[in-house]
């Protein structure tokens, strides 16, 4: 018997494809997110946890983007 799965294919560049495989590995007790691993740049996904996905990688990537404090001027003495 054929069994249909719901899913929408994502595509990325293979580090936020490793940041998913983490999220997926993290959240395994609770769900599944990828379906099926189609090539390097594309995976298929659970079409209810796109919005969870994006979501907790840009959270990740804000996380980990380096941001830079701006200098003041120094005073002349």
């Amino acid at each position: 018997m054929v069994k249909a799965v719901k899913g929408v294919i994502l595509k990325c560049d293979p580090t936020v494809k490793q940041v998913i495989y983490k999220l997926n590995e993290k959240e395994r007790d609770k769900f599944q997110l990828i379906i099926e691993d189609l090539d390097e740049n594309h995976l298929f996904i659970d079409s209810s946890k796109v919005d969870y996905i994006k979501t907790e990688v840009e959270k990740l990537l804000e996380e980990n983007t380096y941001k830079s404090e701006l200098l003041l001027p120094l005073n002349d003495k």
